[in-house]
């Protein structure tokens, strides 16, 4: 309707007629443009509130699975570090407890920390990290990622350069099995751990290959849980920020290594 009364205003020459005419159509071509903008900055900014939620989930979500394995590595790391002068004669001893056993039986056991967000994996591999317009959430994740893969490329490294103690030194460890009736999670028999301190003491292959396990051990607890989960917290405070969300205590890395 609009074209057939501006190509008559055309042949009648009334050309405050044809002005109006386009005018109006300028109007509405702008005002299109700027609903359809106003839906698409809407759509935006649901999917960037529902990509932070999805992302603050998974932070708890991995945070806590963090900390429940770093609370058992610290534990036993703890107990390899206190039987390092034992191991060479320095402090009167005369045997290891079982735990104390046990732990540098399975010194080459680590357990890689939980590290995958979805929903930041998610922005990186759609190449739409710019629908985060928060800057300290940007900047929080770029960093978290960088560090996660370094720690990835690197725990492979550290971990093929573990020793199999039990192995390596089958004459200075053995285990027994004892029957306990109140054990409900297992077959019913209780595992026990017993180390020769004796020969460990006199064995100086031994006594390099297990620092070398406790000091790789302790490297590799403090870089993949701490360093790399200081990161994460950054990255959650970041979050709760945007969401206005305040935990009853702040999000922390982990306890203090303290060693």
């Amino acid at each position: 309707m609009i074209l057939s009364r501006i190509s008559m205003a055309l042949r009648e020459q009334n050309w405050l007629a044809v002005a109006i005419e386009f005018v109006i159509v300028i109007a509405g071509v702008v005002i299109g443009f700027q609903i359809a903008g106003a839906g698409e900055r809407r759509a935006s900014l649901a999917y960037e509130r529902d990509l932070i939620e999805r992302l603050h989930q998974e932070i708890r979500n991995i945070e806590e699975g963090r900390a429940y394995q770093r609370e058992w590595l610290a534990a036993r790391r703890d107990r390899m570090i206190d039987i390092r002068p034992v191991l060479f004669d320095l402090e009167p001893r005369e045997g290891l407890t079982g735990p104390e056993c046990l732990a540098l039986m399975d010194s080459h056991h680590f357990a890689p920390p939980p590290d995958s967000l979805p929903a930041l994996d998610e922005l990186v591999a759609s190449g739409r990290m710019e629908e985060i317009r928060n800057e300290e959430i940007r900047v929080a994740s770029s960093d978290f990622l960088q560090k996660r893969e370094l720690a990835r490329q690197l725990l492979p490294v550290n971990m093929n350069g573990m020793n199999v103690l039990p192995d390596d030194f089958p004459d200075l460890f053995h285990i027994t099995l004892t029957p306990d009736p109140t054990e409900t999670d297992g077959d019913g028999w209780d595992r026990a751990s017993h180390c020769n301190l004796e020969g460990m003491q006199a064995n100086r292959p031994f006594q390099m290959m297990a620092v070398q396990n406790i000091e790789l051990y302790r490297n590799m607890l403090s870089f993949d849980y701490d360093y790399v989960g200081a990161s994460l917290s950054r990255l959650h405070i970041a979050v709760d920020a945007v969401l206005t969300i305040e935990h009853e205590t702040a999000p922390t890395a982990g306890p203090e290594d303290g060693s």
